[in-house]
This record gives C-alpha cells, structure tokens and sequence, in this order.
C-alpha cells in the first residue's frame, strides 16, 4: 500500500468512508482473496486520464477491465478516480472514488449468490 496516504477517503455510489492505510491494507487482503474465489482471472488498467488540479494535486481517471471464469473471461470494465498529492519525494492516494456499484455489478454477472 505505498501509493496511499496514511489516512485517506475512499468513495463510491454507496457512500464514503475515510481511513487509515493499514486498515485499508487489511480491506485489500480480504478483497484480494474475495475476488480470487469468485474466480476473477486478471485486472489490468485499460486507461489513465490525468488532469492537474493545482502544482500539488492531480486527479487520475482509470479505466480498468477484469476477467473472470464464470463471464468466460469477458472483459469487464469500470472506472475508477484517483486523486493525488504531489508533495514529498512519493505521489500518494488521498482518496479515490469508485464510480460503479461493485456488488450490483458483480450480482448481475452472477457471480454472487
């Protein structure tokens, strides 16, 4: 979790929470093994989109796409905003926003029960 700030937000149509980085890493661990058994085969960005906000902030669009065995590894897509600061010797993650509802999503690819 080097790309995140120590405490940092995190977004999406269901609402928002702010967090700290070991927290959000623990969430990532559970996440990871989560989606590995739903059966999700890769994830890569598709595309970044970054605009400057100011010298030390930037927002970063992604679009990422994801494979899994039960949509025959049919390229899923979604996006999601990154923004950045730009101070110190490292960018780092002060909040992102998830741009679809993940669990919707995921239901109507019958990949959860």
């Amino acid at each position: 979790m080097p790309f995140f700030a120590e405490h940092f937000i995190s977004a999406g149509p269901r609402g928002s929470i702010a967090q700290g980085r070991d927290e959000f890493a623990k969430m990532a661990s559970k996440a990871a093994e989560f989606y590995r058994s739903v059966g999700q085969t890769s994830a890569k960005i598709l595309s970044m989109d970054e605009t400057e906000i100011s010298r030390e902030y930037s927002m970063v669009k992604v679009h990422w796409g994801v494979t899994f065995e039960k949509t025959g590894n049919k390229l899923i897509e979604f996006d999601v905003t990154y923004f950045i600061q730009n101070i110190g010797p490292e960018s780092k993650i002060i909040m992102f926003i998830a741009h679809q509802d993940e669990e919707r999503a995921m239901k109507e690819l019958g990949l959860l029960g």
